[in-house]
């Protein structure tokens, strides 16, 4: 019976290892198993050359949830980016043991358990004998030392892990009892409160994810404070002297911002400033690539790095007076940037009652305005520069709008007024009349500008500025509506390395129509296997070119594909139209559609079905995943791209670091520029 049974078992193992066998011969004629494998290949060198993208990377496909897309912006100084991921701590690490005493250096934790102060020892000098290493402490928890001392020493590390709340009293030990040199990192979901100011000296470099609450904050002597989380103070926060730098990619709300000295600040995400804003030095930096919303804007002194590269709100008054310095004092705005205000003060007339030391009965300004900006005055400009030359500069190839809904001059006895120069328009229900102060008209006009470019009375200019996501809010001149158009580059999953990811095996410029035509313009085909467009083999982009496919089109010789089966040749563009689909004038929709009902699709030989015919494979771009495609406006060029007159990199020609930052932070500076 024994034997039997065995007999059996083996029978049964026999015909169990036959449906096995069998199944796994099918696996090799699964499409999906092999399209799967093929794409996570794709995805793993994606991430280890650019990193993992943002969960709301929608890949120029549409808009990101927080989009503040700009064509173009003006950057100088490189502010410092926030610290390595591996800084911000769920817990603590294992083996780390409690703080038992408050004394010296450390390498501990602190909890709610520890009762005592802390005086913990930084590094020091050989001649005074002081501990030559830094502390290292980690919080956890809700610790509180609003009537304890916290002293931490510089050239220590202060780790707030995920949860954990440190809160500080007010007293004269800098802020809170944190000395300057030391590096906090701030986890996410975790606090740093202070009841008094918060004051980061000589060196303390503070990056947060998390919460930082206090009623005033300044960053002073070279420190820093990096922020991804949330900063809320309820008076003044001041960023001044030295190298002091406060960066903003997360959401910053206070009553005042104050920059002074060398001072540097940079908003990449979210401020709102209740009160003034006041940029207050020579030598500043104050920078806006973000949505920026303030009481009022102070501008005066003459630094050079005054910039607004997104969309700045003025609740009440725009100020501006700089000293005399023709060219080295202005306020830039990027390419389809937009400032919103209620009153415009160029060296006009204006008193503070809060700064009673800022007065302005008329003075020197400039204002830089790049192709598609939009400078929008809701009430009244007044214009009073006093000098010639200084005024509104259309700076770029396109036009910028200057509007208002009336100009008025300044004071009449002071003499000049303003200067319109470049490519600028300028907009308003009302203008103060020309007139001559005895050496200069009240309005003058340089680089090609001329009376014409000032519109009154309802008079629109034949321009039209588009809508630039949340930087700007558009302008309709009366040159008509502006069709949506799409530029999408394309890789065919092959890549494998850095230099693989140029993104130039298709590209493509798609033009609305109508709503059931888009055209199609076919630029290249860097790629060496079939790849198809809108699902129709007859467009398979080396046959549109008439090539074989093992041919690179229009990807240039700076690779130079010397030996067989590979070559280049250059082609002219290939013009299709596409109908049967549903299409929208709105332009982010229409990027949507483009991403959604035009697929590129390519074959690779070993991606079969069960009869060995190859299949074709989606070159995709979902949100917050690798991207096989990505998209930008139609005219852009790309620092680093050769030629420059190329939209597509050449063969072998790294996308760029610019794209690398884009991956990660939608956010981010464009790492394209727009051309107009």
């Amino acid at each position: 019976m024994k034997s039997k049974y065995l007999m059996m078992g083996a029978a049964m193992l026999a015909i169990s290892s036959a449906f096995v066998s069998c199944s796994k011969d099918k696996d090799l004629y699964d499409p999906t198993t092999k399209q799967n494998q093929l794409i996570e290949n794709y995805n793993q060198a994606f991430i280890q050359t650019f990193g993992e993208p943002a969960a709301n990377q929608t890949w120029g496909f549409g808009a990101p949830a927080t989009r503040t897309t700009r064509s173009r912006t003006f950057n100088y100084y490189e502010f410092p980016g926030d610290a390595d991921a591996s800084k911000f701590l769920a817990d603590v690490p294992a083996g780390v043991e409690p703080l038992v005493s408050g004394i010296g250096k450390t390498n501990h934790y602190l909890d709610p358990s520890y009762t005592g102060d802390v005086n913990i020892w930084g590094i020091g000098s050989e001649e005074n004998g002081w501990v030559a290493e830094g502390g290292i402490l980690y919080v956890k928890g809700n610790c509180d030392f609003s009537a304890r001392d916290f002293f931490f020493a510089g050239h220590s590390e202060l780790y707030l892990v995920e949860g954990a709340t440190l809160t500080l009293k007010d007293g004269d030990k800098g802020a809170g009892g944190l000395q300057g040199g030391c590096n906090i990192y701030i986890a996410q979901n975790a606090k740093l409160l202070c009841n008094g100011e918060l004051k980061l000296n000589n060196g303390m470099h503070v990056f947060n994810h998390g919460t930082i609450e206090a009623p005033t904050l300044s960053v002073n002597s070279d420190s820093w404070l990096v922020n991804g989380g949330t900063v809320t103070v309820v008076g003044k926060i001041s960023v001044e002297n030295g190298e002091s730098v406060m960066e903003n990619n997360g959401t910053i709300t206070a009553a005042e911002l104050n920059t002074a000295g060398s001072g540097k600040f940079e908003n990449n995400y979210n401020v709102t400033i209740s009160g003034n804003t006041v940029v207050n030095s020579n030598n500043n930096t104050w920078v806006n690539n973000g949505q920026y919303h303030t009481g009022y804007f102070f501008y005066h002194a003459a630094s050079d790095e005054v910039i607004n590269n997104c969309n700045l709100t003025v609740d009440e008054d725009f100020n501006i007076n700089l000293g005399d310095n023709p060219g080295d004092g202005n306020f830039k705005m990027g390419a389809g940037s937009g400032v919103v205000t209620k009153n415009f003060n160029g060296g006009g007339n204006f008193t503070n009652a809060v700064y009673n030391w800022i007065n302005y009965n008329g003075g020197p300004f400039y204002i830089y305005m790049d192709s598609n900006s939009l400078f929008d005055v809701t009430e009244t400009a007044t214009m009073n520069a006093t000098k010639a030359d200084y005024g509104v500069y259309g700076i770029g190839d396109g036009y910028a709008v200057f509007q208002a809904k009336n100009i008025v001059a300044g004071k009449a006895e002071q003499g000049y007024e303003v200067t319109y120069g470049g490519k600028i328009a300028v907009v308003c229900e009302s203008h103060f009349e020309q007139g001559w102060s005895g050496q200069y008209p009240y309005i003058d006009f340089k680089e090609g500008a001329n009376e014409d470019c000032i519109y009154t009375n309802g008079s629109l200019p034949t321009i039209t500025i588009p809508q630039n996501g949340n930087c700007n809010a558009g302008f309709t001149g009366r040159a008509g509506e502006v069709l949506p158009s799409l530029h999408v580059m394309a890789e065919d999953l092959t890549a494998a390395e850095k230099t693989d990811f140029d993104f130039n095996d298709v590209v493509i410029d798609v033009f609305y129509v109508d709503q059931n035509t888009v055209n199609i313009t076919l630029l290249a085909a860097g790629g060496t296997l079939p790849l198809r467009i809108a699902e129709k083999d007859a467009w398979e982009v080396h046959k549109l070119f008439d090539v074989d496919v093992k041919c690179m089109v229009n990807t240039g010789t700076k690779y130079h594909v010397a030996h067989a089966p590979y070559s280049q040749t250059t082609k002219p563009y290939v013009y299709l139209t596409l109908t049967g689909k549903t299409w929208s004038k709105d332009q982010e929709t229409f990027e949507v559609q483009v991403r959604d009902q035009i697929k590129l699709e390519v074959q690779k030989e070993d991606v079969v079905d069960e009869f060995g015919n190859p299949i074709w494979t989606e070159l995709k771009a979902e949100v917050g995943h690798p991207a096989c495609k990505v998209a930008t406006p139609v005219e852009i060029t790309v620092e680093g791209w050769y030629p420059e007159e190329l939209r597509w990199a050449w063969e072998k020609q790294y996308v760029g670091d610019g794209f690398a930052q884009w991956v990660i932070n939608p956010n981010y500076i464009d790492w394209y520029v727009t051309k107009d």
